[in-house]
């Protein structure tokens, strides 16, 4: 076997089983993405659940809740919607038992210098308010760096916002957001979905690699049977 043969055949031994490992990881997660995609309909058509301190919840349970927005107002950086940037808004609301939870209440477009943060307005009075469970999974390369504006974050993350916010001290702050039925009066524009990609571009992508697959298998046949005429 001279050089060249060797060199396709190694390439192909490379590659050839990449390939295939991507393809089937995309499957994997499309078939995540349909299960995910199945509960968050069946959750959907749920009753709403009376907001509990420390009781166990599913991401996106119907929840429900009365009590009041209080001023503090948290603008989550780099949100993108419609191809615009701005913040996700998660304002402070007091339960009725004495808690607090971060509602979130939408994207707003932020003005051009970014820490000149939208005006928002609070909400007066007592307010009986829908929605569903939204959790945050911290991204270990995401830091909440100090901004010039301590309200700006990148990510939600509750033990961060019960040191820097003498309201929240000895409080009990419920780990999860509550993320505001888009019918709701005080909601912006809504940008949160059960998932970022669907299951049938999961599976296009899948198309994508083992076809590049039986291209690379077909292109590496070919040239190692030229090379041998």
């Amino acid at each position: 076997m001279n050089n060249f043969k060797s060199k396709i055949l190694i390439f192909a031994i490379i590659f050839v089983p990449i390939t295939i490992s991507l393809g089937l990881w995309q499957i994997e997660r499309a078939n995540e993405k349909k299960v995910i995609i199945s509960n968050y309909d069946k959750l959907l058509v749920s009753t709403p659940i009376a907001l509990q301190k420390e009781q166990p919840l599913e991401n996106w349970q119907p929840i429900e809740t009365v009590g009041a927005y209080q001023d503090l107002v948290i603008y989550e950086d780099n949100a993108i919607n419609s191809g615009k940037a701005g913040f996700k808004v998660y304002h402070l609301f007091q339960n009725g038992d004495g808690t607090f939870i971060f509602v979130h209440r939408g994207f707003i477009e932020r003005n051009l210098i970014k820490n000149n943060l939208p005006r928002i307005d609070t909400p007066v009075g007592k307010k009986n308010i829908k929605g569903t469970t939204l959790f945050k999974q911290n991204n270990t390369f995401v830091k909440n760096i100090e901004e010039s504006d301590i309200r700006i974050i990148q990510e939600f993350n509750t033990p961060v916002l019960i040191k820097r916010f003498p309201i929240l001290k000895d409080r009990y702050l419920h780990p999860f957001l509550f993320n505001l039925d888009v019918r709701d009066a005080d909601k912006f524009q809504p940008i949160e979905k059960p998932v970022n990609m669907t299951a049938t571009k999961h599976i296009g992508y899948a198309i994508q690699w083992f076809g590049l697959c039986a291209a690379l298998i077909i292109l590496t046949i070919y040239a190692y049977r030229r090379k041998g005429e």
